[in-house]
């Protein structure tokens, strides 16, 4: 529901913020909301075929913990 919600916002946030038309903030969002329906897919079918539930937790829980500080250091103006 809270991807939902957010992805309503999106069309706002195109068309206000980022000044694209009606019709393009439409298709971005289409095409965002296709590419995380598909790539949770992905995922999934990887971590059942090749990764055990035990690797695949640990691998993407450690990647989330450690996303903060990576994307932290590339934002940082100096």
């Amino acid at each position: 529901m809270a991807f939902v919600a957010n992805a309503v916002s999106l069309v706002t946030y195109f068309f206000g913020f980022m000044n694209f038309s009606l019709t393009k903030s439409a298709t971005t969002l289409t095409n965002f909301m296709g590419t995380a329906f598909l790539l949770s897919l992905v995922g999934g079918f990887i971590s059942d075929t090749y990764l055990s539930r035990f690797k695949t937790c640990v691998i993407f829980a450690s990647m989330e913990l450690l996303w903060p500080n990576i994307a932290e250091d590339a934002v940082r103006v100096q």
